[in-house]
């Protein structure tokens, strides 16, 4: 079912419930989802999101509530960021913030996305976690620079259950890193290499380069890496994804 108002059936109006917290006298909007009514100020949504601004224009919803195709919990979520008294945002689970985030990104709030990402930010999140999340909500990539560092310099490769939250892609890309990093490291004169014997600055300049992200410095890697290429398009694609434990679909 899709955003819009739309009037509750006649045998299900007994079974509609005000929201303990989010049914506010002086609000002038109306949200219905899974039997429970928000009433809200409409100024929160009209100040950022574009989709709202669009449905209040309809003018249905002055007549009965808005529908939404969101569970009562994740709206409650949503509405505690607009109405939470203390401006308390810290300490909170990971959980309620996807919530969020997922929802800013839905409807177009642009500023709640970015309080959920830097919420995010302060977490200690696992880097395959991390990247999964990011890449899931289209969050900048350069955050995610400390966590390609941490799997690219880890002795250890991923197991198969954490390999398989990454795309295929981001699989061969940390992988084309390793080798990288594994390369310059004997080059150098390490007479035992692993990706960590090159050296943070080093794997950093790697990953920005295959990665195409900033580097330390602000400035976009330039190189095109033909090993990338291959990498992805070519015969190597099999190898690689053996190596970080995940099968090639």
């Amino acid at each position: 079912m899709s955003d819009s108002p739309q009037s509750s059936p006649s045998s299900g109006v007994s079974k509609i419930r005000n929201h303990p917290q989010y049914f506010i006298p002086t609000g002038d909007a109306e949200f219905l989802t899974q039997s429970v009514l928000f009433k809200v100020h409409r100024h929160f949504f009209e100040r950022e999101s574009e989709f709202f601004k669009h449905l209040f224009a309809e003018g249905e919803g002055d007549s009965k509530p808005y529908t939404l195709d969101v569970s009562a919990e994740d709206f409650a979520h949503f509405m505690w960021v607009f109405y939470d008294e203390e401006y308390e945002y810290d300490n909170h689970p990971l959980e309620r913030w996807l919530v969020i985030l997922r929802l800013a990104t839905r409807w177009g709030f642009q500023k709640m996305r970015k309080l959920a990402v830097r919420q995010l930010e302060k977490m200690k999140l696992a880097p395959i976690d991390k990247i999964r999340i990011y890449s899931d909500f289209k969050i900048d990539s350069q955050l995610l620079l400390p966590s390609y560092t941490s799997l690219a310099m880890s002795p250890t490769l991923p197991s198969l259950t954490d390999a398989k939250k990454l795309d295929i892609e981001t699989i061969l890309k940390l992988t084309m890193v390793r080798e990288r990093a594994l390369q310059k490291a004997a080059e150098d004169g390490c007479r035992s290499p692993t990706s960590a014997s090159a050296g943070d600055a080093e794997v950093n300049r790697i990953i920005c380069d295959i990665f195409d992200l900033a580097d330390v410095n602000g400035a976009f890697a330039t190189e095109t890496s033909k090993s990338t290429e291959d990498g992805i398009n070519g015969t190597r694609t099999r190898k690689m994804a053996m190596q970080m434990a995940l099968p090639v679909r």
